[in-house]
């Protein structure tokens, strides 16, 4: 089954960077587009919040962006594949925005499918299976847990087909959410991820014993808040077995790279070179010095030693 006839990619470029597609075909479709941007500031999601809400109320044709049509993310015969899995997953569904990332070291995409303008799914597309597989085991388990200091999408599924592979879940709220800012709320969800990830994920014998169970991108694109306050955490494909207080770290250094928030005194030497090694991996060839990714790195690098 391939996506019902009133399906149309036409959509606006969104934000300046135009690494998502919003849908152009009515105001609440736009505005959930408009909600996969994830600013951290508070002008950033205020100002998020403000052309939400004036999407919502005069449409999409109010959006900043280049008007254009996307073209499929696959190939036209897995493209049709994924759709009709996605159907059956998700039930009917007649728009979607279209999420590429725009990391030159971080490949794949995203689609929220939409309903009559209202998110029903969400999807991942990436290359590597065996990182799919793990990803929706992962958030099986900590759906399955119930966490009581942060929420996650319920997951619904996941396919391959010719070398790609999806992992799916509920849609979040469709309006900007926020980001948390307190060290103590991050603390407090880093401590319970470790807990449930510790029985959630596979140890093998050459894990050591001390390592913990880490969400591995702990940031604050990634650690959002409800309007309602309550803390939802995304993005799971990085979880797997790292350092004690790797999560903490990875969280006060991104914090302060957003925030201008307190960096620690001093950093647990295994965390800390635990993170500079995944970092290292996203570089670039051509990254620009004063790229988060480099900036990250010379922090963890600086950081005293915790003996």
């Amino acid at each position: 089954m391939a996506l019902e006839p009133e399906f149309s990619p036409a959509s606006v470029r969104f934000p300046t960077s135009g690494h998502i597609w919003v849908p152009a075909s009515g105001r609440r479709g736009a505005a959930a587009g408009v909600s996969m941007h994830s600013p951290c500031t508070i002008p950033a999601v205020f100002a998020q919040r403000v052309l939400w809400s004036a999407v919502r109320i005069f449409g999409p044709w109010v959006l900043p962006g280049v008007r254009e049509s996307w073209d499929e993310p696959v190939a036209h015969s897995t493209w049709e594949h994924f759709t009709a899995e996605w159907i059956e997953a998700f039930g009917r569904w007649d728009s979607a925005a279209l999420y590429r990332r725009p990391q030159a070291s971080r490949s794949g995409c995203s689609l929220l499918l939409l309903r009559d303008g209202r998110g029903v799914g969400f999807v991942r597309i990436t290359t590597d299976a065996q990182r799919a597989e793990r990803e929706f085991t992962v958030m099986s388990s900590v759906w399955a847990a119930r966490p009581a200091s942060f929420a996650i999408a319920r997951p619904v599924g996941v396919g391959h087909s010719s070398g790609l592979s999806w992992v799916g879940s509920e849609s979040v709220p469709n309006y900007p959410l926020g980001a948390v800012r307190k060290p103590a709320v991050r603390e407090r969800v880093a401590a319970e991820i470790a807990d449930i990830l510790d029985t959630a994920l596979t140890r093998s014998d050459a894990i050591p014993s001390a390592w913990r169970g880490s969400h591995g991108d702990l940031s604050p694109w990634n650690l959002r808040t409800e309007l309602t306050g309550r803390v939802r955490v995304i993005d799971w494909e990085d979880a797997a077995f790292a350092p004690a207080g790797v999560d903490s770290l990875y969280g006060a250094v991104t914090a302060h790279l957003t925030f201008g928030t307190p960096l620690p005194n001093k950093a647990d030497g295994a965390a800390a070179g635990w993170i500079e090694s995944v970092v290292e991996k996203r570089l670039a060839p051509d990254e620009a010095p004063d790229s988060l990714n480099n900036r990250m790195l010379q922090i963890v690098r600086d950081l005293p030693a915790q003996l």
